[in-house]
Protein backbone atom coordinates (compact mmCIF):
# COMPACT_ATOMS: atom_id res chain seq x y z
CA UNK A 1 0.00 0.00 0.00
CA UNK A 2 1.50 3.63 -0.89
CA UNK A 3 1.11 5.62 2.53
CA UNK A 4 0.38 9.44 3.76
CA UNK A 5 1.45 10.71 6.74
CA UNK A 6 1.70 11.46 9.08
CA UNK A 7 -0.19 14.33 8.72
CA UNK A 8 -1.52 16.70 11.87
CA UNK A 9 -5.12 17.19 10.91
CA UNK A 10 -7.29 19.70 12.96
CA UNK A 11 -6.24 21.96 15.75
CA UNK A 12 -6.85 19.01 18.97
CA UNK A 13 -3.23 17.50 18.47
CA UNK A 14 -4.00 14.41 16.40
CA UNK A 15 -2.33 13.43 13.40
CA UNK A 16 -3.40 10.93 10.62
CA UNK A 17 -1.46 8.44 8.60
CA UNK A 18 -3.45 7.58 5.54
CA UNK A 19 -2.54 4.36 3.67
CA UNK A 20 -4.41 2.58 0.35
CA UNK A 21 -4.26 1.05 -3.31
CA UNK A 22 -7.09 1.21 -5.41
CA UNK A 23 -9.82 -0.69 -3.41
CA UNK A 24 -8.81 -0.56 -0.34
CA UNK A 25 -7.58 2.10 2.78
CA UNK A 26 -6.04 1.95 6.26
CA UNK A 27 -6.19 5.12 8.34
CA UNK A 28 -4.53 5.35 11.21
CA UNK A 29 -4.79 8.92 14.02
CA UNK A 30 -2.82 9.12 16.93
CA UNK A 31 -2.98 11.78 19.82
CA UNK A 32 0.22 10.83 20.70
CA UNK A 33 -1.19 9.02 23.66
CA UNK A 34 -2.85 6.20 21.64
CA UNK A 35 -3.72 5.05 18.24
CA UNK A 36 -6.81 4.33 16.79
CA UNK A 37 -7.34 2.40 12.93
CA UNK A 38 -9.89 1.83 10.69
CA UNK A 39 -9.50 -0.62 7.90
CA UNK A 40 -12.37 -0.57 4.94
CA UNK A 41 -12.67 -2.53 1.58
CA UNK A 42 -14.22 -1.41 -1.65
CA UNK A 43 -17.31 -2.28 -0.78
CA UNK A 44 -17.42 -0.84 2.36
CA UNK A 45 -16.04 2.86 1.05
CA UNK A 46 -18.54 2.28 -1.59
CA UNK A 47 -21.74 1.98 0.92
CA UNK A 48 -20.49 5.09 3.05
CA UNK A 49 -20.27 7.10 -0.09
CA UNK A 50 -24.21 6.21 -0.65
CA UNK A 51 -24.71 6.71 3.16
CA UNK A 52 -22.81 10.41 3.72
CA UNK A 53 -22.90 11.34 -0.09
CA UNK A 54 -25.92 10.15 -2.22
CA UNK A 55 -25.30 12.69 -4.97
CA UNK A 56 -22.17 11.72 -5.73
CA UNK A 57 -21.38 8.91 -8.32
CA UNK A 58 -17.86 7.44 -8.22
CA UNK A 59 -15.81 4.46 -8.18
CA UNK A 60 -13.66 2.96 -5.17
CA UNK A 61 -10.70 4.41 -6.75
CA UNK A 62 -11.99 7.52 -7.05
CA UNK A 63 -13.13 8.11 -3.59
CA UNK A 64 -9.78 7.09 -2.30
CA UNK A 65 -7.90 9.61 -4.53
CA UNK A 66 -10.28 12.44 -2.86
CA UNK A 67 -9.81 11.11 0.52
CA UNK A 68 -5.76 11.05 -0.35
CA UNK A 69 -6.13 14.72 -1.59
CA UNK A 70 -8.24 15.78 1.53
CA UNK A 71 -5.60 15.07 3.84
CA UNK A 72 -2.66 15.24 2.37
CA UNK A 73 -3.53 18.70 0.23
CA UNK A 74 -3.66 21.58 3.15
CA UNK A 75 -5.83 19.62 5.43
CA UNK A 76 -6.48 22.91 7.67
CA UNK A 77 -8.27 24.11 4.58
CA UNK A 78 -11.12 21.26 5.13
CA UNK A 79 -13.21 21.66 7.79
CA UNK A 80 -12.47 18.45 10.19
CA UNK A 81 -13.07 17.53 13.37
CA UNK A 82 -12.38 14.48 15.59
CA UNK A 83 -14.03 13.19 18.63
CA UNK A 84 -12.67 10.65 20.90
CA UNK A 85 -12.94 8.27 23.50
CA UNK A 86 -11.18 5.48 25.55
CA UNK A 87 -12.40 2.91 22.54
CA UNK A 88 -13.45 4.91 19.42
CA UNK A 89 -12.68 7.76 17.47
CA UNK A 90 -14.67 9.51 14.59
CA UNK A 91 -12.72 12.10 11.92
CA UNK A 92 -15.01 13.83 10.19
CA UNK A 93 -14.04 16.28 7.07
CA UNK A 94 -16.46 18.86 5.26
CA UNK A 95 -15.53 19.95 2.15
CA UNK A 96 -16.71 20.76 -1.51
CA UNK A 97 -15.71 19.19 -4.96
CA UNK A 98 -14.25 21.63 -7.84
CA UNK A 99 -17.66 21.55 -9.06
CA UNK A 100 -18.59 23.10 -5.43
CA UNK A 101 -20.56 19.70 -4.73
CA UNK A 102 -20.57 19.33 -0.77
CA UNK A 103 -18.69 16.02 0.13
CA UNK A 104 -18.79 14.98 3.77
CA UNK A 105 -16.66 11.79 5.07
CA UNK A 106 -16.78 10.20 8.48
CA UNK A 107 -13.41 7.76 9.69
CA UNK A 108 -14.53 5.64 12.58
CA UNK A 109 -11.69 3.90 14.34
CA UNK A 110 -11.40 1.62 16.59
CA UNK A 111 -9.14 1.70 19.64
CA UNK A 112 -5.80 -0.47 19.04
CA UNK A 113 -3.79 -2.40 21.76
CA UNK A 114 -0.57 -0.94 22.82
CA UNK A 115 1.66 -2.86 21.15
CA UNK A 116 0.68 -1.02 18.12
CA UNK A 117 1.13 2.18 19.15
CA UNK A 118 4.47 1.41 20.22
CA UNK A 119 4.98 -0.14 16.93
CA UNK A 120 3.62 2.99 14.61
CA UNK A 121 5.32 5.50 17.11
CA UNK A 122 7.51 4.94 19.83
CA UNK A 123 9.33 2.55 18.02
CA UNK A 124 9.96 4.15 15.16
CA UNK A 125 11.30 7.38 17.08
CA UNK A 126 13.59 5.34 18.79
CA UNK A 127 14.85 4.28 15.56
CA UNK A 128 15.23 7.53 14.33
CA UNK A 129 16.36 8.47 17.53
CA UNK A 130 19.58 6.35 17.23
CA UNK A 131 20.26 6.81 13.62
CA UNK A 132 20.05 10.51 14.33
CA UNK A 133 22.73 10.15 16.66
CA UNK A 134 24.90 7.42 14.22
CA UNK A 135 24.67 9.76 11.51
CA UNK A 136 26.02 13.03 13.90
CA UNK A 137 28.83 10.77 14.87
CA UNK A 138 29.77 10.24 11.57
CA UNK A 139 29.26 13.95 10.08
CA UNK A 140 31.41 14.69 13.42
CA UNK A 141 34.09 12.71 12.20
CA UNK A 142 34.39 13.67 8.74
CA UNK A 143 34.27 17.37 9.75
CA UNK A 144 37.39 16.45 12.38
CA UNK A 145 38.95 15.05 8.82
CA UNK A 146 38.53 17.95 6.98
CA UNK A 147 40.50 19.81 9.20
CA UNK A 148 43.43 17.45 9.55
CA UNK A 149 43.23 17.88 5.71
CA UNK A 150 43.25 21.87 5.93
CA UNK A 151 46.06 21.45 8.26
CA UNK A 152 48.01 19.62 5.76
CA UNK A 153 47.38 22.18 3.44
CA UNK A 154 48.21 25.06 5.52
CA UNK A 155 51.32 23.20 6.31
CA UNK A 156 52.55 23.10 2.95
CA UNK A 157 52.37 26.62 2.50
CA UNK A 158 48.76 27.23 0.79
CA UNK A 159 46.63 29.57 2.06
CA UNK A 160 42.84 30.37 1.85
CA UNK A 161 42.26 33.02 -1.14
CA UNK A 162 39.62 35.06 0.46
CA UNK A 163 39.46 35.60 3.94
CA UNK A 164 35.61 35.40 4.31
CA UNK A 165 36.27 31.38 3.65
CA UNK A 166 38.86 30.69 6.73
CA UNK A 167 36.70 28.55 9.23
CA UNK A 168 38.17 27.88 12.95
CA UNK A 169 38.95 24.24 13.76
CA UNK A 170 35.87 22.36 14.74
CA UNK A 171 35.21 21.71 18.76
CA UNK A 172 32.24 19.25 18.75
CA UNK A 173 31.71 19.61 22.69
CA UNK A 174 31.68 23.30 22.62
CA UNK A 175 28.87 22.55 19.57
CA UNK A 176 26.94 20.55 21.44
CA UNK A 177 27.19 21.88 24.57
CA UNK A 178 25.78 25.70 22.81
CA UNK A 179 23.08 23.82 20.84
CA UNK A 180 20.62 22.96 23.79
CA UNK A 181 19.74 26.67 24.52
CA UNK A 182 18.85 27.45 20.87
CA UNK A 183 16.78 24.40 19.86
CA UNK A 184 15.45 22.70 23.70
CA UNK A 185 13.01 26.12 24.20
CA UNK A 186 11.67 26.08 20.91
CA UNK A 187 10.70 22.35 20.90
CA UNK A 188 8.93 22.23 24.11
CA UNK A 189 6.95 24.93 23.14
CA UNK A 190 6.37 23.29 19.96
CA UNK A 191 2.38 21.37 19.49
CA UNK A 192 3.61 17.62 20.66
CA UNK A 193 1.79 16.39 17.14
CA UNK A 194 3.33 18.64 15.15
CA UNK A 195 6.83 18.11 16.32
CA UNK A 196 6.00 14.35 15.80
CA UNK A 197 4.85 15.15 12.34
CA UNK A 198 8.25 17.47 11.80
CA UNK A 199 10.58 14.95 12.68
CA UNK A 200 8.92 12.34 10.38
CA UNK A 201 8.86 14.27 7.35
CA UNK A 202 12.27 14.97 7.54
CA UNK A 203 13.57 11.52 8.51
CA UNK A 204 10.83 9.85 6.11
CA UNK A 205 13.01 7.38 4.45
CA UNK A 206 14.06 6.21 7.35
CA UNK A 207 10.63 5.91 9.09
CA UNK A 208 9.16 4.47 5.78
CA UNK A 209 11.40 1.65 6.28
CA UNK A 210 10.55 1.03 9.59
CA UNK A 211 6.69 0.96 8.98
CA UNK A 212 7.36 -0.70 5.96
CA UNK A 213 8.47 -3.80 8.37
CA UNK A 214 5.44 -3.59 10.38
CA UNK A 215 3.24 -3.56 7.74
CA UNK A 216 4.48 -6.38 5.78
CA UNK A 217 2.92 -8.77 8.73
CA UNK A 218 -0.68 -7.67 8.11
CA UNK A 219 -0.70 -9.05 4.40
CA UNK A 220 0.44 -12.34 5.25
CA UNK A 221 -1.63 -15.65 5.89
CA UNK A 222 -3.95 -15.24 8.93
CA UNK A 223 -3.00 -18.12 11.58
CA UNK A 224 -5.72 -19.74 12.36
CA UNK A 225 -6.42 -19.17 16.26
CA UNK A 226 -5.57 -22.72 16.71
CA UNK A 227 -2.60 -22.90 14.63
CA UNK A 228 0.78 -22.26 16.14
CA UNK A 229 2.88 -19.21 15.06
CA UNK A 230 5.56 -19.56 12.52
CA UNK A 231 8.72 -20.01 13.92
CA UNK A 232 10.92 -20.02 11.04
CA UNK A 233 11.95 -16.48 9.34
CA UNK A 234 12.52 -15.95 6.14
CA UNK A 235 16.24 -15.73 4.88
CA UNK A 236 15.59 -12.61 3.03
CA UNK A 237 14.95 -10.80 6.25
CA UNK A 238 17.73 -12.22 8.44
CA UNK A 239 20.72 -9.92 8.87
CA UNK A 240 23.96 -9.28 10.77
CA UNK A 241 23.97 -7.53 13.24
CA UNK A 242 27.01 -5.09 12.92
CA UNK A 243 28.10 -3.03 9.83
CA UNK A 244 30.69 -1.07 8.61
CA UNK A 245 30.59 2.50 10.07
CA UNK A 246 30.42 3.82 6.90
CA UNK A 247 27.60 2.17 5.39
CA UNK A 248 24.90 4.62 3.39
CA UNK A 249 21.89 5.91 4.99
CA UNK A 250 19.95 3.50 2.85
CA UNK A 251 21.64 0.44 3.88
CA UNK A 252 21.21 1.19 7.65
CA UNK A 253 18.01 2.09 7.49
CA UNK A 254 17.29 -1.30 6.13
CA UNK A 255 19.67 -3.22 8.96
CA UNK A 256 17.26 -1.59 11.39
CA UNK A 257 14.34 -2.27 9.18
CA UNK A 258 15.19 -6.02 9.44
CA UNK A 259 16.12 -5.93 12.96
CA UNK A 260 13.12 -4.72 13.68
CA UNK A 261 11.02 -7.40 12.05
CA UNK A 262 12.55 -9.80 13.64
CA UNK A 263 11.05 -8.49 16.92
CA UNK A 264 8.06 -7.88 15.70
CA UNK A 265 7.85 -11.52 14.35
CA UNK A 266 8.39 -12.50 18.02
CA UNK A 267 5.80 -9.45 19.58
CA UNK A 268 3.40 -10.82 17.19
CA UNK A 269 3.57 -14.90 17.69
CA UNK A 270 2.80 -14.18 21.50
CA UNK A 271 -0.54 -12.08 20.59
CA UNK A 272 -2.07 -14.12 17.81
CA UNK A 273 -4.05 -16.61 19.52
CA UNK A 274 -5.54 -13.86 21.11
CA UNK A 275 -6.18 -11.23 18.38
CA UNK A 276 -6.56 -12.17 14.36
CA UNK A 277 -4.89 -9.74 12.12
CA UNK A 278 -7.25 -8.01 9.39
CA UNK A 279 -5.96 -8.87 6.06
CA UNK A 280 -6.44 -6.10 3.29
CA UNK A 281 -5.86 -7.55 -0.18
Amino acid sequence: MDALGWLKVGSDGYAARFESDEENYVIYLTDMASLWCQQQTAAEIMKRCQDLNPLIESTSKGLIRQLRAMLANNPESHNLHVDSNNQTAILKIESRLESNIPFIWQFDLSLEKADQFRSFVIRPLLAMLSEAASIEDELCNIIRSKDKQIDDYKASGASVSRRHLETKEFNAEAFFAARPSRTIDESVKEDMTALFCRIVIRLKQLYSAIVKTILSQKVVPVLNESSEPTKSISKDIETPRQSSPKVSEVSRAENIRKRLLEEELNEMAKSVKNARIKKIL
